[in-house]
């Protein structure tokens, strides 16, 4: 088959960051117990300014030098300045002192910033969403730099990094030219600590026990978390170091069951011998699996910085950051595979999704015992230098230098195994449980006989790719104030980016395991596996399927896959069979994973970028007021490789027609190339109705580049029966681009309150959308997609902030009350639903959904409690879920959480978190809410420990 293109412009990209010292604000300082905090370098420049000499005569500016507070208010407080400080619009999280964040990653404390909402899995969050844009949209830098990640696509994993090393972490919602990275959903920029920001020797650290439990409780095994950072700066305040570690370590059971996906307009009729025409449009799903997950998830960090001022007017720093994440989970799934073909009767409802249907007792259904692991381990690093030199005391010239690097090797590792046995002689029947509760099945063979297990399903490696990303940044910017006339300050840039991202796969070579043992055709020894009874957790309402066996077969997975190399496996073969297995092995030595050139992609990209920003400043009827105005021109080069390997035969296995057997050809490698320029301009302007009252009225132009895995050149095949499914990729896609406008009221109460209401209106093209067209190939007919520039959308919404501090209201003990709530509201033009997916295709804004923050605190004396409630609402997960590529929807979540502490003196404080306190869990369907896809219950987290300020 020749490979199908589809030829339109060509575009990728990411623009350059900005580097240390460069993007943001300069380093705010910490708050120390008992005295203000100390002053942040002077010299350590920011070419996006918050304030300037000349503006701070006009207009009441919230000074971060002079908070003397500590703990959360002081949090507050600072992020409150920041907003209120910014030209564009921002919002903050900051942490109560070094290292001290109540949240187990960034993520999951970023999601107390409004707009923004968390993408979770595994009892932790991984990515953000920011005004209802998902990962891919939204751009995250440390220190102003662009960080690599492993996470397959452009989407940052925020799960490999501790909240620990956060010092602020600002979410910039409209653009402005100097901030390098332009993506439509908005940038983040997390800033760790800074030597100068503290004064002479410094340490903190805390040790604590972390516990994990399905049903709420404290039980089980308790793991560790210890953090600590240290520093010192010398009398003169011109050199500096600082180092910081977190080791993090939670072993917790998650319980999901799932379907896979759903086959829509399938011919039951047809497959089955009904004779009711409404059978020729069914909707049924691929599978039901239930599974349990006993997870380790250990997390290692370490920063360290140097600040260094060798004459007055030069300042060096020096970053690096390493971070890991290791996650050995494994998995215990008791499964019923579906299978059209062998349906005798069914019930569906007005939108022919199946209610109720029973198979054939010929054993095409089986009981199907499976065993996995699929370990992801993580590494990221980042290394950098920052040069800023005062030319004079207006002038500031800025070289940032950067590299980072992530990756996940841990592929070959993991495995996944099936024996099952036939369900000969019963029905089984399936059930949908409606809107809210997985589906069943009943009228199955007993999942405790160890006398009828057949082999099936194998493979050693991993059931996703290696992922290695790197990325090489050069920065050089010039800062120009001037204290007299309209024009405060003007700032050039130009920026270079270089980054590759490579993917891989280990595997068992060619499928060998499956071709020769798939169909239940072997018969297992109970004794030559290790099989043993397993016992589940108790099934959780909503989450579990109704009526799941309270025991089902395990065995040891690797002793299963040995054994399969054996006589006693082998001989029970067909000769064919046997002899294409004797051929394998005596050509590969061995069954284990092997790395698989088919499966290697690699896209290549520089970025290349200008900018120009001015900003001014000036009153109107003594209303002083600040305008932003700039514009960036990027230019981005691409190339993507793949090693290629088409299948030459298919055919169904005849032994499990839900199976089938493909062959693949020779190697051959393929590349393409893509590219773009774009000017994007940004205006911001700022007005101080009162010196307490700020209007904001912002426009930009932005962009975000096409999804890594859609400019991978490869090809990959779904060779079900039900679904023959061919999906590559288009290096010549184009970034979606938007047209945004902003406008937003703000009233700042005091320091530690404020009210703000916020609009915003984006128009976004270019969005690339998944192309299905039937072609014909090995005598089957397929569905060939790929990814497009196509569709366009409006997105439009508001957001309200209200955060209160009830000190001047009401008597003691009660003044250390305080409340912060927000809620962000977005809408598309471009919405989802049944019709428009029978109809016209289906296009809408995976993520576009509303989220909310409620939050109470009680800070005096020695107390500080926190009790914090997260919503966000129903949003389209994906347009194109799993093999039957339908639409999938996220249910509405909240979660409910807790932070406390008790400080014991000057120096030493006790603490607790409580993560989850609701048992809150995650529920997804297809289409409909009564086409179940999958349901996650993680349980509650709790930490408990003691920290220490030196």
């Amino acid at each position: 088959m020749q490979r199908t293109k589809l030829t339109f412009s060509v575009c990728q990209a990411l623009a350059i960051m900005a580097g240390a010292g460069v993007l943001g604000y300069s380093m705010p300082s910490y708050a120390q117990t008992g005295a203000s905090a100390a002053a942040p370098s002077a010299s350590v420049t920011s070419s996006h300014k918050t304030t300037s000499t000349k503006n701070n005569k006009k207009k009441k500016v919230v000074n971060l030098t002079a908070i003397s507070v500590t703990g959360q208010l002081a949090a507050i407080q600072r992020a409150e300045s920041i907003k209120q400080n910014a030209v564009n619009v921002v919002d903050s999280i900051s942490a109560e002192e070094a290292g001290k964040f109540p949240d187990p990653n960034v993520a999951d404390a970023l999601q107390r910033v409004p707009g923004v909402s968390v993408n979770r899995s595994g009892g932790e969050s991984s990515q953000i969403a920011i005004r209802g844009f998902g990962p891919n949209f939204v751009a995250v830098t440390i220190n102003g730099r662009q960080m690599a990640t492993a996470s397959g696509s452009r989407a940052f994993d925020f799960a490999v990094l501790p909240s620990d090393i956060i010092s602020v972490a600002q979410v910039n919602k409209t653009s402005s030219a100097d901030i390098s990275e332009v993506d439509i959903g908005g940038v983040v920029n997390i800033q760790t600590a800074r030597p100068l920001d503290f004064n002479g020797f410094h340490a903190t650290g805390s040790v604590a026990g972390v516990n994990n439990n399905l049903t709420g409780s404290w039980s089980g095994k308790t793991t560790p978390n210890a953090s600590g950072l240290v520093g010192w700066t010398n009398a003169k305040h011109t050199f500096g170091w600082l180092m910081s570690a977190q080791y993090y370590r939670r072993d917790d059971t998650q319980i999901n069951t799932q379907a896979s996906s759903w086959y829509a307009n399938q011919d039951i009729s047809k497959l089955s011998g009904l004779s009711n025409p409404n059978y020729t449009h069914v909707a049924i799903p691929e599978t039901l699996a239930n599974n349990v997950i006993n997870e380790q998830r250990t997390r290692k960090s370490f920063t360290g910085a140097i600040d260094w001022q060798p004459i007055d007017r030069l300042t060096i720093q020096f970053d690096t950051l390493y971070a890991s994440y290791h996650i050995n989970p494994l998995e215990h799934e008791f499964g019923e595979y579906g299978n059209a073909g062998d349906i005798q009767s069914l019930t569906t409802d007005s939108n022919n999704t199946v209610l109720n249907y029973v198979r054939k007792n010929t054993g095409t259904m089986s009981n199907d015992y499976v065993v996995s692991y699929n370990p992801s381990d993580e590494f990221m690093q980042q290394n950098g230098l920052n040069f800023a030199f005062n030319v004079d005391p207006s002038t500031t010239v800025t070289l940032d230098v950067s590299k980072s690097k992530a990756w996940n090797k841990q592929s070959p590792n993991g495995y996944f195994s099936v024996i099952g046995t036939r369900n000969v002689g019963v029905n089984p029947t399936w059930t949908n449980n409606g809107n809210s509760s997985p589906p069943s099945y009943t009228n199955i063979l007993s999942t405790t006989n160890m006398g009828d297990l057949y082999a099936h399903c194998c493979n050693e490696g991993g059931q996703s790719n290696n992922v290695t990303d790197g990325i090489t940044e050069y920065q050089l910017n010039l800062s120009k104030d001037f204290e007299s006339g309209l024009l405060s300050t003007l700032e050039f840039g130009v920026q270079e980016n270089k980054q590759y991202n490579k993917s891989v796969q280990w595997v068992t070579p060619q499928g060998i395991l499956c071709n020769a043992y798939c169909g239940y055709a072997v018969s297992v020894p109970a004794s030559a596996v290790g099989a043993y009874i397993y016992t589940p957790p108790s099934p959780i309402s909503g989450v579990s399927q109704p009526g799941l066996p309270r025991q089902w077969i395990q065995y040891n997975a690797l002793e299963y896959m040995k054994w399969l190399t054996t006589p006693a496996a082998y001989n029970q073969l067909t000769p064919d069979k046997r002899a294409a297995l004797l051929a394998a092995l005596a050509q590969y030595g061995s069954f284990g994973p092997k790395l698989n050139p088919g499966s290697f992609n690699e896209v290549q990209e520089t970025d290349k970028a200008a900018f120009v920003k001015a900003v001014f400043e000036g009153s109107m009827w003594e209303m002083p007021w600040t305008l932003d105005v700039g514009a960036r021109y990027m230019h981005v080069s691409s190339v993507s490789q793949a090693i290629f390997q088409e299948p030459i035969s298919y055919y169904v296995d005849p032994n499990d027609s839900s199976a089938s057997q493909v062959t693949f050809g020779p190697l051959k490698p393929q590349s393409a190339t893509g590219g773009y320029h774009k000017w994007l301009p940004s205006i911001n302007f700022k007005l101080n109705l009162l010196d307490n009252l700020i209007y904001r009225l912002a426009f930009s132009k932005t962009l975000t580049p096409p999804a890594l895995n859609n400019l991978y050149y490869n090809q990959s095949f779904g060779t079900r029966p039900e679904s023959l499914t061919i999906s590559q990729g288009n290096p010549n896609l184009q970034p979606y681009t938007s047209i945004n406008y902003d406008t937003g009221l703000e009233w700042y109460i005091n320091d530690s309150s404020y009210l703000a209401v916020e609009g915003f209106y984006k128009k976004v093209s270019n969005f690339s959308t998944i192309v299905s067209t039937p072609v014909q190939f090995l005598g089957q007919t397929w569905s060939l997609s790929e990814p497009i520039n196509l569709n366009s959308a409006n997105i439009y919404g508001e957001e309200l902030t209200f955060n209160y501090q009830f000190n001047h209201l009401l008597p003691a003990p009660f003044d250390g009350l305080g409340m912060a709530f927000n809620y962000t509201h977005v809408s598309s033009s471009a919405n989802l639903n049944p019709g428009t997916i029978a109809a016209s295709g289906k296009f809408a804004v995976p993520g576009i959904g509303d989220s909310a923050n409620l939050s109470g605190y009680y800070e005096k004396g020695r107390w500080q409690v926190r009790l914090a409630y997260n919503w966000r609402g129903k949003y389209l997960e994906s347009l194109a879920y799993g093999s039957g590529a339908q639409p999938a929807t996220r249910t509405a979540y909240g979660e409910l959480d807790l932070s406390a502490s008790y400080k014991i003196n000057h120096h030493v404080s006790l603490f607790v978190y409580g993560t989850n306190l609701t048992q809150s869990h995650l529920y997804d369907y297809s289409v409909y809410p009564n086409r179940f896809l999958y349901a996650e219950a993680d349980g509650t987290v709790y930490t408990v420990g003691i920290r220490g300020t030196f």
